[in-house]
């Protein structure tokens, strides 16, 4: 992979882009539009997801600053 031209791997990642999107546009026009109430639970789930994870992420670098994501130590002498 070291001796891969980037212009070639761009070129390729960027076919297959293309190509996704080609898709997803075909098919998004193939199907009917959905009713308003399945639109409003759509964006509540996306709401709530996004919500979820900016909430985990939050925890995760508050837990990280207060330590306690540290390793566990002991001041404690081993007795003999």
């Amino acid at each position: 992979m070291r001796h891969t031209n980037p212009w070639l791997l761009g070129a390729i990642l960027a076919a297959l882009l293309g190509v996704a999107i080609w898709y997803s546009v075909a098919a998004w026009q193939e199907t009917p539009s959905m009713p308003l109430y399945r639109n409003v639970i759509l964006a509540g789930a996306a709401i709530l997801m996004l919500v979820s994870g900016c909430g985990l992420l939050a925890l995760m670098f508050y837990s990280r600053r207060r330590g306690y994501d540290e390793p566990a130590r002991s001041d404690r002498t081993p007795q003999e």
